[in-house]
């Protein structure tokens, strides 16, 4: 009898300590969870405000601005791919020296360090950093790293609104200028796209129009 009583009082035990146990767990995640939601209430808050600030601006002197941010990892990244690929060409010019298919290697060799160039300069062009755009009344302007651009919409070619993935709430307006092409995207704003399409619906005029 002893033996089923301490039986029983194990039992018992080992029940208490998993209810304690899972107590703990049930706890820990809903503290979790409120964390969780306390953090997306607030970038909630962050992008309202912003957006009602942008919208504030607009409407003060009738220009939408849209900032497009580029990142400085990215920048660097380009150009660590460039040196190696020119490096990688240097090593390869050593390489053609000996052995047969001369001409084939030292036409690897070129392409690679060219390749490699042609990156790293990419990486200092000025759509490498970032650029504000300014939807104005006649014109768009573009601020850039160094300087800026004006472009009538009497000069712009073509223009479309994309929407990629309607789940992401990520939107996008592209024009042209004859073979110059210019990407803005609106992540979360679908409005704001909504408010520049409209402005070149209204002063652009195409062929296809």
């Amino acid at each position: 009898m002893s033996r089923d009583s301490d039986k029983k009082k194990n039992n018992k035990k080992h029940r208490e300590e998993i209810r304690n146990i899972s107590s703990i767990e049930n706890g820990t995640s809903r503290a979790y969870r409120q964390k969780v939601l306390v953090r997306q209430a607030g970038k909630l808050v962050d992008e309202l405000e912003r957006a009602r600030r942008e919208e504030q601006e607009t409407q003060a002197d009738g220009i939408i601005r849209q900032k497009v941010v580029k990142r400085k990892s990215t920048r660097i990244a380009y150009r660590v791919v460039g040196i190696i690929f020119v490096l990688a060409g240097i090593a390869l010019v050593w390489w053609a020296m000996g052995g047969h298919y001369r001409m084939i290697k030292a036409a690897i060799a070129i392409a690679a360090m060219a390749y490699g160039f042609y990156v790293v300069k990419a990486s200092f062009r000025k759509s490498a950093y970032d650029m504000t755009y300014l939807f104005g009344q006649d014109v768009v302007t573009i601020i850039q790293k160094r300087g800026s651009k004006v472009i009538p919409y009497e000069t712009i070619t073509g223009y479309i609104m994309i929407e990629p993935d309607p789940e992401l709430k990520y939107y996008i307006i592209k024009f042209d200028r004859g073979r110059e092409s210019y990407i803005v995207p609106f992540a979360g704003s679908k409005g704001k796209c909504e408010a520049v399409y409209d402005i070149l619906r209204e002063k652009v005029r195409t062929d296809e129009e």
